[in-house]
Formats: structure tokens, sequence, C-alpha cells
């Protein structure tokens, strides 16, 4: 449980933030919080530690707590989210989730922020269990009964789902020639990075957030020049990113980047767990990508498109999420280098709808927590209503606001010059 052991040095926490219309009352989130935590039983557990490995223990959670604070103006929620993202969970005490709503009398808008501890979610179910959320409210709202909701039963740890090549002896094979290939690139990225400027690790700092949502027409204009040139989205966007802060924190040498892109495992376990299932089914990959000093986009996109295919190809994405526990003790013991330069995470549509009854969704942001030794610039990308929602993370310690908009921007006028490129 790599999430845990996280948890024992910094906060590593996953915000989403939903701003609404006509929201639920008070009343309501109190009846429905219960309902959630019987409903999901990894929404009322703790975690116990024996010698290095940590289990869930559901006896003697407590409930999940609810914070309703007074909803001053339209900004109140970021100063909210940053403080989530810093806040470490008392793990071994429980509940892993914890909700706060912001909120005014006379009010029409407001604010919901969950809070997860990552060890028990990802995209998927929490993309989900917000749609639960707001399905239960109109429920409720509308004087229906949430008594007695089904309960899902905990389903095993991601590694129980892994194909057949990926059990017994050849789980072991396949991973010793990871663990090879993860060698010979970690020698050749020493040797071109030498003399060249690397992400710098500080004492400490504080997760800043920059949350950006795109025009519905810059949106659309993307979707269908990534299916013109028949790459996906996801690539496309990593690019950007990729671009902008090779510029502007790299001055844009030739030089490789560590890019860390978050692959969603659930599609390839058998059988694939229902997104209903709450787990934390997913592994945070590592790529080596070669920035040359003037990158063109869609180039870079397919570059990056192939390097990601054959690693998924060869079942990387098995073997990283393997090793994901032995890498963060390692890192933490070690302290000597930093994860990567940028990491971003493309979730896809979130699947819920835009209205529940007189509750309307208008936006929706996620981010997620990051540390001292982690990626210098990251991000959680989504499709809502229309838009991409882009909300990039930073910590305070590397840069400032101005500087995080100085590359959010950049990664703006990439996008609406890859609409333009012809070839």
């Amino acid at each position: 449980m790599a999430e845990a052991i996280t948890n024992e040095f910094y906060a590593f926490n996953a915000v989403i933030i939903l701003r609404i219309s006509n929201g639920p009352s008070e009343e309501t989130l109190k009846i429905l919080l219960p309902v959630l935590q019987q409903r999901q039983p990894l929404l009322g557990v703790h975690i116990h530690k024996e010698k290095n490995w940590f289990y869930y223990v559901s006896e003697d959670t407590p409930a999940i707590p609810l914070k309703v604070k007074e909803r001053k103006n339209n900004e109140d929620w970021q100063q909210v989210a940053e403080e989530e993202l810093n806040t470490k969970f008392d793990i071994f005490t429980g509940p892993l989730v914890r909700f706060t709503y912001l909120t005014g009398p006379g009010s029409k808008e407001s604010e919901i922020i969950i809070t997860f501890q990552h060890s028990i979610m990802d995209a998927v179910s929490g993309g989900n269990l917000l749609d639960e959320i707001f399905s239960f409210c109109r429920e409720i709202e509308s004087g229906g009964s949430v008594e007695d909701p089904k309960i899902l039963e905990p389903l095993a740890p991601a590694d129980s789902f892994f194909p057949s090549s990926f059990q017994g002896f050849r789980r072991k094979w396949n991973l010793f020639l990871f663990f090879l290939r993860q060698m010979g690139d970690e020698f050749r990225y020493r040797r071109r990075i030498r003399g060249k400027r690397v992400p710098p690790i500080h004492p400490a700092g504080k997760n800043r957030i920059l949350p950006v949502k795109l025009s519905k027409e810059l949106t659309g204009a993307l979707i269908k020049c990534s299916r013109q040139k028949r790459l996906t989205l996801n690539n496309l966007l990593t690019a950007a990113f990729l671009m902008a802060v090779h510029k502007h924190l790299y001055n844009g040498e030739e030089m490789p980047l560590r890019h860390i892109n978050t692959a969603d495992l659930r599609p390839y376990l058998n059988p694939p767990p229902g997104a209903r299932y709450f787990g934390s089914y997913f592994a945070m990959m590592r790529f080596t990508v070669g920035m040359k000093e003037n990158p063109r986009v869609w180039e870079l996109a397919r570059e990056f498109g192939d390097i990601n295919y054959f690693s998924l190809k060869r079942g990387d994405k098995f073997c990283t999420h393997q090793f994901s526990y032995q890498m963060m003790r390692m890192l933490f013991r070690l302290k000597s280098f930093r994860m990567g330069n940028t990491a971003m995470s493309f979730t896809g549509s979130v699947m819920m709808e835009e209205k529940y009854g007189k509750i309307e969704v208008r936006d929706i942001h996620g981010f997620a927590s990051n540390f001292v030794l982690g990626p210098e610039f990251s991000s959680l990308v989504r499709l809502f209503g229309d838009h991409i929602f882009w909300d990039f993370l930073y910590l305070d310690s590397d840069m400032d606001h101005e500087q995080a908009g100085v590359i959010a921007d950049e990664i703006h006028r990439i996008l609406e010059s890859a609409i333009e490129e012809k070839d």
C-alpha cells in the first residue's frame, strides 16, 4: 500500500470539489453520509500496520465527519481545498474520507468538498461516488427513502485480478524483465542529464492549486483535431504539458524529462471491477521523454503515444503497481531524488448528470496531494459538461502562483496553436 506509507511522511489525499447551484440542505448531507458509509465498506475503514505491512480494519471506525463553513465568495473553496490537500489523515483511526460543505443563508451557490486518503479510491470509483451522492440527495429531498442501501462487498487487491501472464512464475519473470528495463533507463537518464538542471529537493513545501476551465469551443476543437490525427486527447494534452514545463523550467534545452502518467488498471483486470466498487486500482507509470530544443506538439504527442502504447502492451502497468510500495519505501529512505519532472492524470469524462432534481452541478475540480520528493508540476484533467477541467498543482517551495500561471498560459497557447497546425 504505497499510499499508506506515503501518508506516514506527507499528506497524500485526493480532493474533489463540486461547485453546485441549489445545493442540498445540511440535514440532507447528515442523512446521506451514514448511508454512503454503510453502502461502501472502504468509507468505513481505518488502517492497521503490522511490521511493514498495512491492512484495512472496519471495527470501531468513526462516522464520516462533515464540516459546514460559511461561503463568503466564489474563491473560498480554493483555500479550503489547499488546506485539505496539506492535512494528513489519521489513517490508524479513520475514516479515510471527510466532507466539507461551503454554503450560506440564502446563497444559491455552494461547494461540496470531498477529501479521500488515496488508498481507498481511484478516479473511476470516485466519479461513480459523485453520481451516487447526488442521486441519494435527490431521493432524500424528494421525500424518498434511502434506508437499507445495497451494501457492496469489498474487493481483493488489484494483483488478485492480474491476468494469467502476471500470475505465479510468469509474474516473477515479467517483474525481472521490467526491473532490467528500469535499470537500463536509469543509466541512460543519468548519463543524459549530466550538467543539466534537475528538480531541487526542498526541506518542506505546501500544496497550492491553479484551477483552469477550457472553453467549450477550444475543448471541442481539441477533441476533433485529436481524432483527425488519430491520437488520444491524453497524448495531446501531455505533449503540451511537457513542452510548457520544458520551456519555462528547463530553458528549452535538449534533455530528457520524466513524466508520470496514471494508468487505470480496471479494464485490464480479470474480471474488471465495476465502477461502483471502491478501490485503488491504478498505476503511476513513469516515462523518460527526450525533449528537443524546439519540439512540435503533434510530433511529441505521437512520440509519447508510442512510448505509452508499447509500455502498456508489455504489461508495465502491472509491474509498476506491484513495485509501487517498494519504490516509495526506497524514495523516503534515500531522499536523494524526485519522482519526476511532471505528472498528469487524465480521467476522461465524468460519468454523472449535470442536474439532479433542483441541484445543478456546474463545475468539477480535482487535485491530488504532492510532496517535496514528488514531481515539480502536476495536474488532473477531466471532461465534464463540454469543457476540459485542467487542475494544476504545485508546491510553494518550487514556484509561486505567478510562475505556475505562466506555465498554464503557455499550455493554453500551445493547444490553440495545435489546432491551426496542419502537419
